[in-house]
């Protein structure tokens, strides 16, 4: 997991707040047009996909799982 802990503004204790758009839909994380596995795969080869801190951790949650 990511070591750095971001600051979360009061009542969005989930890192998503109600304004926000949407971290991912079905199985593309929004506005980096990778899916889930796509972008565990590009971690994997040692990349850097543009990710917020919150697809951050959906990826890595992902990628354990598989293990």
């Amino acid at each position: 997991m990511r070591s750095d802990k971001p600051h979360i503004p009061a009542g969005c204790e989930n890192g998503v707040c109600g304004a926000d758009v949407p971290p991912v839909i079905g199985s593309v994380l929004t506005g980096t047009g990778l899916t889930i596995a796509q972008a565990a795969a590009a971690l994997e080869r040692g990349e850097r996909p543009a990710l917020t801190d919150v697809q951050a951790r959906i990826v890595e949650e992902w990628a354990a799982a598989r293990l």
